[in-house]
């Protein structure tokens, strides 16, 4: 079963142009785009955000524990009940913004929002080198279908009512057709939500969640690193988020600033960086094997406790704050 902290997410939303973040603006133009796959794409009808990302991969991480028992092409995953899952606000703001409070909420269901009212649009060509022609299927498909989000309305009359408010909130999603597919297929790739988190919003969120789900690696070396160089045609720039630059140099630099962070960031990774060979490459070295990257990340300065820790912690915080201020008060005098 996966932690607290684990998402996942097909492989084909992380390689392809669906994932920028938006500053607030919402931008409902329809984009589809080439990009590290090669034969294929896969456009959105709106653009979301890198927390957007995080919702829906914490929600597929449940769906995938949920039919755990599920092979490739299932037909029961026709079933909506089948895909839609049961969880709690509170669950959910605790794996993706490891905190709870109104603004949390709100956050989360303007996400929730936006995930459920997508299109996407995925191209997928079957190509025969025998023949001349090839089949290109195009599907229009949901992310996410129905969102139910329930609260306890209490009538409070007396102070002793109050013990009776839960503080939860019962949430239920039924997840995407297609995305069920790709999770049952294997087409997926774990996410850590708290190093999301802590990359931020913008560009190295973006590079580091391509890169996670670059299958391109080679063979696990003698010193237990891997080390890989993708070329930086427009099809790489689309996926690693930096197609709008109009200079190449420019677009490098965004890269290496980038890389600079997630290696700050991510013990894992020791380079990411641009450079010259047969062309311009964004070359990679990080640890080799997941099982060595998340134990090398396990104890790193921004994982989170969860929401429930944090607040056994606070009373703690307090009182070393009043101890303080207590000896300061005295030594004043």
């Amino acid at each position: 079963m996966p932690s607290r902290w684990h998402g996942q997410a097909p492989r084909d939303a992380m390689l392809h142009p669906v994932w920028q973040p938006t500053n607030g603006a919402q931008d409902e133009d329809q984009f589809v785009a080439r990009c590290l796959l090669g034969a294929g794409w896969v456009g959105g009808s709106r653009r979301l955000s890198m927390l957007d990302l995080r919702v829906w991969a914490a929600l597929c991480a449940l769906l995938r524990i949920q039919i755990s028992d599920a092979v490739a092409d299932d037909p029961t995953l026709d079933s909506a009940t089948l895909r839609t899952i049961s969880t709690t606000v509170y669950q959910l703001a605790g794996a993706v913004l490891s905190d709870d409070g109104g603004q949390t909420y709100h956050k989360l269901v303007r996400s929730l929002e936006r995930l459920a009212s997508t299109t996407v649009i995925v191209d997928r060509v079957d190509a025969d080198p025998a023949q001349v022609a090839r089949r290109v299927s195009r599907g229009l498909v949901r992310l996410l279908g129905d969102v139910w989000i329930a609260t306890d309305e209490l009538q409070l009359r007396a102070p002793a009512q109050w013990a009776t408010l839960r503080g939860e909130t019962s949430l239920r999603v039924e997840i995407g057709h297609w995305t069920a597919q790709q999770i049952v297929a294997g087409r997926t790739c774990w996410l850590d939500l708290d190093l999301l988190r802590a990359l931020g919003p913008g560009l190295p969120a973006r590079v580091w969640a391509t890169l996670e789900a670059w299958g391109r690696w080679p063979a696990r070396t003698m010193d237990g690193r891997e080390e890989t160089a993708i070329g930086l045609g427009v099809p790489a720039l689309e996926s690693l988020g930096v197609a709008g630059y109009r200079r190449p140099d420019h677009a490098r630099g965004a890269l290496n600033r980038a890389g600079e962070r997630i290696c700050n960031a991510d013990p894992s990774y020791e380079l990411v960086r641009c450079e010259k060979r047969a062309g311009w490459c964004l070359v990679v070295r990080r640890l080799s094997g997941a099982r060595a990257r998340a134990a090398a990340r396990s104890h790193a300065p921004w994982r989170s406790p969860g929401t429930a820790a944090a607040k056994r912690q606070r009373p703690v915080r307090a009182a070393v704050r009043a101890q303080v201020a207590d000896s300061l008060g005295r030594s004043a005098s």
